[in-house]
């Protein structure tokens, strides 16, 4: 069956070594960094067939849209179709070399470390075995589960907490309350809130534990001001971060060097909004999720691809975990990589969380 695209040109499935064509032209653009021309590329990849036939062959890829030719005496080059149609067909069929698994898993599984260490770590860590830049959104900090509650008198009636969670985050909180409180005072408060928010995460808290507790409570004054306290400060939701490391290695890549790109490429690093939001947007999805050149749709990170996949607590996804890089990027590490990061990450966090 036959479709027309927005062109005007037939659409239809790719035969088998149209297919086997299209897939080692890109994975030799990937390599090569350079156009790929018929007669050369027949004695590298030992195709079966004469230079004219894959001259044809490369004609039709590139009157459907996979392939394109920068100049006219040049060889041909893929486009973002081109790079979708062999990403796909990777996502399927990939396998991954073990001692990179070990390496990403170590990283972060060796030592004991603060969970914003971690995070640092690990896009350290995904841009040195990618070779690319490494990205990650870090959850809402409301995932996290209370071990520990501290409340400390600071001057003029402010008030300090400290909240130490039990995967190693310390989040601190400052408020002004209203009446004059002692240090003792706080002391008792402090106790009374880490007994019983305890074990709960900050989403649960927010949501009903609050409620539950003034609903159980005998009137007590001491109590009801050390919740008073306790949510006041808990009040505001903190945003996730966006790490990134490696973007240095994207300039070593001359394409990603052109003036255009490479501005492109300083206000993402100075800004981050935009990656964050597009980080975002693939935050639920199974699997590893894959946008390539134009789907990205956005100007600053043109000419670029992005690899990512979602991490869990459980059931439930609070972050990603991606590589940003040229559109002629290695998939099949890359994706791999990704999604391998994805699950021990995902594991490694619910661990954590229990």
């Amino acid at each position: 069956m036959m479709i027309m695209n927005n062109e005007g040109i037939q659409e239809r499935q790719l035969d088998e070594r149209e297919a086997a064509v299209l897939g080692a032209i890109v994975y030799e653009f990937i390599t090569s960094g350079k156009p790929v021309g018929s007669r050369s590329f027949v004695r590298k990849y030992s195709f079966s067939v004469s230079p004219a036939t894959m001259r044809n062959i490369m004609f039709d890829l590139e009157r459907l849209g996979y392939l394109m030719q920068p100049h006219t005496s040049a060889g041909r080059v893929p486009t973002d179709k081109g790079y979708r149609f062999y990403v796909d067909s990777l996502l399927d069929t990939y396998e991954f070399v073990m001692n990179e698994k070990i390496n990403v898993k170590e990283e972060f599984i060796k030592r004991e470390l603060q969970l914003d260490k971690i995070f640092e770590s690990l896009t350290k860590t995904m841009s040195l075995v990618s070779r690319y830049a490494g990205v990650v959104l870090t959850p809402k900090p409301d995932f996290t589960v209370v071990k520990h509650i501290e409340l400390v008198l600071l001057d003029n009636n402010d008030v300090l907490m400290i909240l130490v969670t039990r995967n190693g985050i310390v989040i601190n909180k400052r408020i002004v309350v209203s009446t004059n409180l002692t240090q003792d005072d706080l002391y008792k408060f402090s106790k009374y809130l880490t007994i019983e928010l305890g074990g709960y995460s900050l989403f649960d808290i927010k949501k009903d534990i609050f409620e539950k507790l003034r609903a159980q409570m005998v009137a007590e004054m001491d109590k009801d001001m050390a919740l008073d306290i306790a949510q006041l400060a808990l009040s505001e939701s903190d945003e996730p971060e966006l790490y990134i490391d490696g973007i240095e290695n994207l300039l070593h890549i001359p394409e990603m060097i052109e003036a255009e790109r490479l501005r492109g490429l300083l206000r993402l690093v100075e800004q981050k909004k935009v990656l964050k939001e597009i980080m975002e947007k693939t935050m639920g999805k199974d699997g590893v999720n894959t946008l390539i050149g134009e789907e990205i749709q956005e100007a600053e990170v043109s000419g670029c691809s992005i690899i990512s996949s979602s991490y869990k607590i459980g059931n439930k996804s609070v972050g990603v975990v991606g590589v940003i890089g040229p559109t002629r990027m290695d998939y099949e590490k890359v994706v791999p990589l990704v999604d391998y990061t994805g699950k021990v990450f995902s594991e490694f966090l619910t661990k954590m969380s229990k």
